[in-house]
């Protein structure tokens, strides 16, 4: 049998796999550090974000009421993990223990908050989180199907709750869950009510149906003395999923039942003899009174208990700035009026921003909007102060703007979000960053941004996911989400970002921000690292339009070192002046189109495409005609291709000092987040051949043209709410941004009710603008779209809606800091990313036994004169697995025999379970030296990798024989 390679003992961003074939994925502190300590995902329970700690303090903090993260959540294997700096809120130290029974599939969540102040606090926790994931039919949504009490109505008199997808006696596809709650009425610290833990969660009841349904809170209220220590304590029990054909334990019911059953089990005597007399002693919602923990007598032992552990708080960061210049809420314009008529400087201007991300950006509680600040933004912004003087003139001259992470800096790491490109520092910047350098702009920093600017709902780097700028404990949604929160938390005046599918027009509509998504071909993509060719767009994100025009009037144009820029003749297309575009009068005679069915959400919710729908009066209001069409475009289709290694492809040729040089090195990398790799490496069809270039070049082209055609001749255009026809052409169509409320930060599942504009995969224009709040308080947009090359007009469009609806608002989570003179700008130092060491296991791929796994080969391998190409070795596994062989000479044998030390080697993908061959390819050199003598003694290295990362090997001596 192969021995079990043991984990290093690292904390990470880890899954804990349990006896029924589920694995439990913590969000602890490592990447892309969450640090929430809940539970993002499971293998196929429905639990997506649950775990978490939303917190209320009397002493009214900034973040007071948020979902509460920053604890530094270490893994301690093989299944606990620890705070190990607690957090300071409000004067209440906080910090987070998880432990994971896995033989019995639950988990328990320790909670301990310490008054540090010498007034008594009032304390509010809510735990909780997202029990599934939300649909238009329902058909995911989990809520609360019965409780100790024996109805589906959570009360305080209920000891645990259980939640599942569907009812009756279905299958769940989804395996149930179960909290358990703690000691019933009439214990005094009994739940105290149940809560929407997505939103409002101290003041909203949890709901019966739709989707806020799956976001069930349990909320715990106490008082902590001066210096006093009180612990929480839940648990919650997963089911894995069951089959409408299953038997066993996976038959319809079976996981209900077993779940039901621990619950039970649980709430009667729950897991507490790990903890300390101190622990329990101190538990508020358990009356310790009654239970029986071995060893431990409440009515003798708490009295003389000592007080909980607690680990050290995490050092505070700054609550003042050493800028009288107040940055807040200020436009690109504002502030180059402000130092053109010398009442501040680029320095002050650059300062402050420094002290804000300093306060708002690191910490327990920070946006993690920055991946790395850099250490020369006072200097730069002294250089640009002295070309100001010398009569240099530029729109954003002095300007501190935030870059997206995957634009090459020559000044700081450009890291694509992943550790992957760890310290990697091109030699040069990205056309667009170079742009903006020469016209005085101070590049203030690295904004984080999605792993490989991958899937569109959070901005999940391994340096540290972005959060809300409005709701801190929400996404701040797609790959921009950096360059958004830095630019609405007022971390910068604007920046760069990109778009493949929604990472421009998503957290720009998440931060009441503007953007544009242009033509292909307006702005370059050169230096720019690439998710798929072609269909990315670098743009920009900025508090106002005419911000956006200011550095539209920098960064975009033709380009020599990027071929699309050429062939589009941008040049000829943008104006010489954006701000040109901005006219009140834009909207007068013209014919803007929508369609009902892009105003649909597929959570089902209609809050916020209503009050889109509503805003279009705006429209009207500033003299357009609105026109009612019956649907989208019909676009060529997509042509086959890999776009995604062809942009490494092309990227890799002007980047020859990459840390790889072949496609599937990047792309199948096993630094990714755990979640994104695969262990069977690149996958993919390779690079595009030149027929498939050729015809995805025309696809674009034609696809732009059908766009065109369908503006030209929109399919049945009325007037809205009618069958009146309203014959023409249109000059635009509106779009929603966002079509949702947006999720919380901690999950797994889509984010956001997401529907990107069908010209987007055209690579035609659309401009993104807030038009305020949705009904719920959260910022929302619209877009508008239209014809290749009318993205001036667009630009015009939108400025004219807005000079009536004035959609742009602020947050007022990241206030103005005071002013304290202080000559010294803060150190700011992001903090390093912690190394994952686990995979996600594949689904239904962990079955309770060990993981074994045994290989066999013969002793003397013959191999003929004639077929010198290999052995095989025949594996056996119990699991799923990634088998590899490798043929070996010690370095001795291979010194004296003239032979390379690795002869040959060979890999099978993925196997379920059972027997597989791994042929072993000789190298040239080693076949050839195997011709020559004859007779080796060799041996063969067998590795199997599970799918939770642990790796079984063995070693077999072997002898080589013609």
């Amino acid at each position: 049998m192969l021995a079990i390679a043991a984990a290093p003992g690292a904390h990470a961003y880890n899954y804990v796999p349990t006896a029924n074939g589920e694995a439990w994925g913590v969000q602890d502190g490592a990447a892309p550090r969450v640090d929430t300590g809940s539970i993002r995902d499971t293998t196929s329970n429905s639990l997506r974000g649950f775990g978490g700690i939303r917190v209320r303090v009397s002493t009214n903090p900034l973040r007071n009421g948020e979902l509460l993260r920053g604890f530094n959540l270490s893994f301690e294997p093989p299944e606990r993990f620890a705070t190990t700096t607690a957090v300071d809120f409000g004067g209440v130290a906080i910090a987070r223990a998880v432990r994971f029974n896995r033989a019995n599939n639950w988990g328990r969540w320790l909670d301990t908050f310490k008054n540090t102040t010498s007034q008594p606090i009032d304390v509010d926790v809510v735990f909780g989180g997202q029990t599934g994931i939300g649909s238009a039919s329902g058909a995911t949504n989990a809520s609360v199907s019965e409780t100790s009490s024996g109805d589906a109505v959570v009360g305080s008199d209920d000891t645990w709750a259980l939640s599942r997808v569907g009812s009756g006696a279905t299958a769940v596809a989804q395996g149930p869950s179960a909290v358990v709650i703690g000691s019933p009425t009439p214990f005094a610290g009994a739940l105290m009510r149940t809560a929407n833990f997505v939103r409002d969660p101290f003041n909203l009841a949890p709901t019966a149906t739709g989707h806020e349904a799956n976001f069930l809170g349990f909320q715990s209220t106490f008082t902590l003395a001066p210096g006093q220590t009180r612990t929480l304590a839940r648990f919650v029990v997963i089911g894995t999923a069951e089959s409408p054909t299953g038997t066993g334990t996976t038959a319809p019911g079976a996981q209900i039942a077993a779940v039901r059953t621990q619950a039970v089990s649980l709430a009667a005597s729950p897991g507490f003899s790990d903890l300390t007399k101190g622990q329990i002693c101190a538990l508020v919602n358990w009356d310790v009174s009654t239970l029986t923990i071995p060893a431990f007598n409440a009515a003798a032992d708490c009295p003389s208990a000592a007080s909980p552990p607690m680990p050290p708080t995490a050092a505070p960061t700054p609550t003042t700035t050493g800028s009288d210049y107040n940055v807040v809420g200020k436009t690109i314009g504002e502030m180059r009026a402000d130092m053109e008529a010398g009442r501040t400087t680029s320095q002050k201007i650059t300062r402050a921003y420094l002290d804000r991300i300093a306060a708002y950006d690191v910490g327990p509680l920070g946006f993690n909007a920055y991946t790395t600040v850099a250490a020369d933004a006072m200097a730069q912004a002294k250089a640009a102060d002295a070309a100001r003087a010398a009569g240099k003139q530029s729109p954003v001259l002095g300007i501190p703007l935030a870059i997206k992470d995957l634009y090459d800096s020559k000044d700081m790491p450009t890291t694509n979000g992943s550790l992957a490109f760890q310290g990697y520092r091109p030699p040069t910047d990205a056309t667009q960053v170079r742009l903006l350098r020469e016209a005085g702009a101070i590049i203030i920093g690295k904004a984080s941004l999605e792993e490989y600017a991958l899937s569109g709902q959070y901005s999940d780097s391994a340096y540290g996911q972005v959060w809300n700028a409005f709701q801190p404990s929400k996404s701040a949604l797609a790959s921009s989400g950096g360059t958004a929160v830095a630019t609405a938390a007022s971390l910068a005046a604007g920046g760069l970002g990109s778009q493949t599918g929604d990472s421009l027009y998503a957290p720009a509509s998440a931060a009441s921000l503007w953007t544009l998504r242009g033509t292909d071909g307006m702005a370059s993509t050169a230096g720019v690292m690439p998710l798929s060719w072609l269909q990315d767009y670098p743009g920009a994100i900025t508090r106002s339009a005419g911000d956006l025009a200011d550095i539209l009037d920098v960064t975009t144009g033709t380009d020599p070192l990027d071929q699309v820029t050429v062939d589009a003749d941008a040049d000829a297309h943008r104006p010489a002046e954006w701000r040109s575009a901005l006219s009140p009068n834009a909207l007068q005679g013209k014919r803007i189109g929508y369609y009902a069915s892009a105003f649909v959400d597929p959570f089902g919710t209609t809050g916020t495409t209503a009050v889109q729908l509503a805003a279009l009066h705006y429209f009207t209001d500033a003299g357009a005609t609105l026109v009612e069409i019956g649907g989208p475009p019909s676009l060529p289709v997509n042509p086959p291709g890999d776009k995604a290694f062809q942009g490494w492809v092309e990227w890799l040729k002007t980047h020859p000092n990459a840390p790889y040089d072949d496609p599937r090195q990047i792309l199948g990398s096993q630094k990714r987040l755990p979640y994104r790799r695969s262990l069977n490496g690149y996958t993919g069809t390779g690079e595009m051949t030149p027929a498939q270039i050729t015809a995805y070049k025309a696809y674009r082209a034609n696809a732009k043209t059908a766009v065109a055609a369908w503006l030209d001749a929109p399919p049945t255009p009325v007037v809205p709410g009618t069958a009146t026809p309203s014959p023409g052409a249109l000059d635009a169509v509106v779009f929603p941004g966002l079509r949702s409320d947006i999720s919380l930060n901690d999950g797994g599942s889509s984010a956001f009710g997401r529907g990107d504009p069908p010209t987007n995969s055209a690579g035609a224009p659309s401009v993104a603008f807030p038009i305020g709040y949705n009904d719920h308080g959260e910022p929302t947009n619209l877009q508008v779209v239209g014809r290749a090359f009318d993205d001036p007009k667009l630009l015009g469009y939108a400025y004219a809606f807005d000079q009536l609806a004035h959609g742009h608002v602020e947050t007022d989570k990241a206030p103005a800091l005071p002013f304290k003179a202080d000559p010294t700008p803060p150190v700011i130092t992001e903090p390093a990313p912690v190394v994952p060491i686990t995979s996600p296991p594949a689904k239904g791929s962990a079955p309770a036994a060990a993981f074994s796994a045994s290989a066999t080969v013969a002793r003397t391998l013959r191999i003929t004169t004639a077929r010198l190409k290999g052995v095989s070795v025949l594996f056996d596994v119990n699991r799923s697995a990634v088998l590899k062989a490798e043929l070996r000479v010690s370095a001795a044998t291979a010194a004296r025999l003239h032979l390379p030390a690795l002869l040959g080697s060979g890999s099978r993908g993925v196997i379920r379970s059972g027997r597989a061959t791994v042929q072993v390819r000789l190298t040239r050199k080693a076949s050839l030296a195997l011709k020559r003598l004859g007779r080796v003694d060799a041996k063969i290295v067998a590795t199997a990798t599970g799918a939770d990362g642990r790796k079984l090997t063995t070693t077999r001596a072997v002898t080589l024989k013609r």
